[in-house]
């Protein structure tokens, strides 16, 4: 790798990468104070005027004359707006943080593609992005220069109270700098009684209440038992990061008087090499939410949201399925009221709660 001792200046026309400046204290402090920073980075808490001098008089330079790290400071519309850094460690990763006024603008992802590629161009072999399982936010910006998605480990990274688990990516210089997943959008859809939106961590109590339900419990293998709050927890949190990596969309299906949790929906198989434009779709409804119709609305609207176009806001589905226990009749109903076309009796097509097996009724639907 390339020997230099001061940062280079790189620009794109829109972000700058320079070296830090004296001048740079007072908004570095003001970035070290958000919220948002003290959640998903290690910065010092509370951060005060001293770190962020340490940072541009000593550690930052010190990278650099040491060829340890390569840190700049990320500079747009003529002020101070984040840090980046290039940390030459083995393997070699990558580290940004932007101040709250740059945050949404596409900053962070220019400024990590012009880092990436001088670090490429000088030698580096590969660049690793780490980020607090959950950082979203972090990993929009990874996932929009290009990085590929590794997965979860746990217990792999320093947070406030010790190690925390780990989303891990990464980026190689022959890797194109596109996003390499279809980050699938959950929109909220509004229908006659209910609303589809995100799951949230309201969501929680519900999602345990339904998860301990007996008949739940019976058509589906593999419910943890106990159901807890934390499995509840990582049910929600594993939706965004799935419609991230193009593999499913998810929602709640919500009251629409009292937003409470009703029960679920979801498309996914939605990254098939060879069914490319179809989907699968899934459901369950909350016990006190059965045999009001519920299911069947909410499995509606998402059949629309499917087979409308990318163009106009959909995600474009030619043919979607369902699968269900041949002796679930609620599922098999809510399919067969929303137009889907049994198409295949499958013997001992799957595992129920009890350990024993069931045929599979299939469904589908067409855009016609």
């Amino acid at each position: 790798m390339a020997s230099v001792v001061t940062a280079p200046v790189l620009t794109d026309g829109v972000v700058t990468l320079r070296g830090h400046r004296p001048g740079d204290v007072d908004d570095l402090v003001t970035m070290g104070r958000d919220p948002a920073a003290t959640r998903w980075t290690t910065m010092p808490a509370p951060y005060e005027r001293r770190h962020a001098e340490e940072w541009i008089t000593r550690l930052a330079p010190a990278g650099w004359r040491d060829a340890t790290m390569y840190g700049w400071a990320v500079e747009a519309d003529g002020r101070y707006a984040g840090n980046v850094d290039v940390r030459l460690e083995t393997p070699p990763d990558i580290g940004f943080v932007l101040a709250p006024l740059a945050r949404g603008r596409g900053l962070a992802s220019r400024a990590v593609r012009l880092a990436t590629r001088w670090a490429f161009d000088t030698g580096v072999p590969v660049v690793h992005w780490a980020a607090h399982a959950g950082n979203l936010a972090s990993w929009r910006v990874a996932h929009a220069c290009g990085f590929t998605f590794h997965g979860m480990r746990p217990l792999a990274t320093p947070g406030r109270g010790g190690l925390v688990d780990a989303w891990e990516a990464s980026l190689r210089p022959d890797d194109p700098g596109e996003p390499r997943t279809t980050w699938w959008d959950t929109p909220v859809i509004e229908g006659e009684r209910v609303r589809l939106r995100p799951a949230r961590e309201d969501d929680v109590p519900r999602i345990v209440e339904v998860n301990a339900d007996p008949r739940r419990r019976h058509w589906i293998a593999g419910i943890p038992d106990p159901y807890t709050v934390e499995h509840a927890r990582e049910f929600v949190a594993r939706g965004p990061l799935e419609a991230s990596l193009g593999h499913r969309v998810a929602w709640t299906v919500a009251d629409r008087a009292d937003d409470r949790l009703l029960g679920h929906v979801s498309i996914f198989r939605l990254d098939t090499s060879w069914q490319p434009t179809n989907g699968e779709i899934g459901y369950w409804a909350h016990q006190d939410a059965r045999g009001r119709g519920v299911t069947t609305e909410a499995v509606r609207l998402v059949v629309q949201h499917a087979f409308t176009p990318v163009a106009d806001g959909g995600m474009g589905r030619t043919r979607l399925q369902i699968g269900a226990s041949w002796g679930n009749s609620a599922s098999r109903h809510v399919a067969e009221r929303n137009g889907f076309t049994l198409v295949g009796h499958h013997h001992a097509d799957g595992v129920l709660g009890d350990g024993t097996v069931d045929d599979g009724a299939w469904y589908e639907l067409v855009r016609s």
